[in-house]
């Protein structure tokens, strides 16, 4: 049998190149999903009357702030280096006219939502509605970060077609968000919106794993809400999947044969589908569980699987769209 190494060596180098991008990527996009999540079970907690429910929010908000210090520092970092790397890319962090002032506002405003909605827990107790809105102030500044950052993409990409170093538009910072994006800039948020989702729910089983000890409910609560965390992250994933199927099939158009011709790139998304088959299957196995507790492995294995997917994905489409030029 002639195994292929060659395409075998470029995609696990492409992927290599990616996984710094896909872990910033799960951090980013998982702190902007966990409010949601946590929100909209507060929102059922009262609904439905149900106390893990709002148990499990309570948890969900608790992981937002440590996902949100750790996106955080991601993009801290990445800055730091590519504007030492890039030393004219430093004006676009710091410049007062630069689109990236609007991205530090959503930032500011998820954050001040955020925090009193995580440490007010107890004090609004019987003022529901209003803890309600200071969660949904974050979530809103979380989902406002992926419309800006999307903008922002797309006009410093349309900006560097015109010169390799563009510097930043001298016309106030807020006028490059007064217009609804195209169809691409739309349907990118969606399946960023999609993927927060996901993301958190992944990042949330494994908070909920380690910790088992430390906030100890007891195996009740644990058989109720594993398979929650599970549902939320298996049919996001789902979505997921599907969009990017349909954003491949986009990107090819008539030169669909590229797909199976190119081995790096059938390599690469065929890896990424495999992951994500397999997580799919440990949220299912988890969520039809009775012990749900006994998949913790696997629950502490899927954010590496979702990132090592996440990874291979953005490969193949990098290796699809040089393919296609």
């Amino acid at each position: 049998m002639n195994i292929p190494m060659e395409p075998i060596r470029l995609t696990a180098m492409m992927s290599a190149q990616m996984l710094p991008k896909a872990l910033v990527d799960f951090a980013t996009l998982a702190a902007i999903g966990a409010p949601i999540m946590a929100v909209i079970l507060e929102i059922t907690a009262k609904a439905r009357k149900k106390i893990f429910y709002d148990k499990l929010a309570q948890q969900v908000t608790a992981l937002t702030l440590v996902l949100y210090l750790l996106f955080t520092i991601c993009l801290g970092s990445a800055a730091a280096f590519f504007s030492r790397q890039m030393p004219w890319l430093k004006d676009w962090f710091i410049n007062p006219a630069s689109p990236v002032m609007m991205f530090y506002i959503t930032l500011g405003i998820a954050l001040a939502g955020l925090l009193p909605y995580k440490y007010s827990w107890k004090k609004l107790k019987k003022s529901k509605p209003l803890h309600i809105v200071l969660g949904t102030v974050g979530a809103l500044g979380g989902v406002a970060s992926i419309h800006v950052a999307t903008v922002i993409m797309q006009k410093f990409f349309t900006l560097q077609i015109e010169s390799p170093t563009p510097a930043v538009p001298a016309v106030p910072f807020y006028t490059h968000f007064q217009q609804i994006p195209g169809k691409a800039g739309l349907c990118l948020a969606g399946i960023y919106l999609i993927m927060a989702l996901a993301f958190a729910a992944t990042a949330a089983g494994l908070y909920l794993v380690l910790r088992r000890n430390k906030d100890d409910f007891g195996r009740d609560y644990y058989k109720f809400t594993l398979p929650v965390v599970a549902r939320w992250a298996l049919f996001p994933s789902l979505l997921q999947l599907a969009a990017s199927a349909g954003v491949i099939y986009y990107i090819c158009g008539p030169n669909i044969a590229t797909l199976y011709q190119n081995l790096p790139v059938a390599i690469s998304f065929g890896t990424s589908l495999l992951l994500t088959i397999i997580c799919c299957a440990i949220w299912i196995v988890t969520w039809r569980s009775e012990t749900p507790m006994r998949h913790k492995i696997g629950l502490g294995l899927a954010p590496l699987l979702v990132i090592l997917a996440h990874a291979t994905l953005m490969a193949g489409t990098m290796s699809l769209y040089l393919s296609l030029s």
